[in-house]
């Protein structure tokens, strides 16, 4: 497998969950690593269960519709009017 930038993984899959082993990261952001995946929305939940013992980072390449299970918190801040 070829090691690929975040960019580079971008441009390569986009709309898509991308399962990365190997990855470089800077906090929660991936900086570089090997697609082992690429994965539609609809596909993400049953490639989690096939490999969950895997070390395996997931993110999405761009922002979506999906509504599925995520790894990461998620936390909202309103500001008061």
């Amino acid at each position: 497998m070829t090691r690929l930038s975040w960019d580079e993984i971008v441009r390569q899959h986009p709309d898509r969950w991308v399962a990365v082993k190997d990855a470089e990261m800077d906090g929660a952001d991936v900086v570089s690593g090997e697609v082992v995946a690429a994965l539609l929305d609809r596909e993400m939940r049953l490639f989690r269960v096939e490999h969950g013992g895997a070390d395996f980072v997931y993110r999405r390449t761009s922002e979506g519709d999906y509504t599925g299970p995520t790894t990461s918190d998620i936390s909202i801040h309103v500001d008061e009017v």
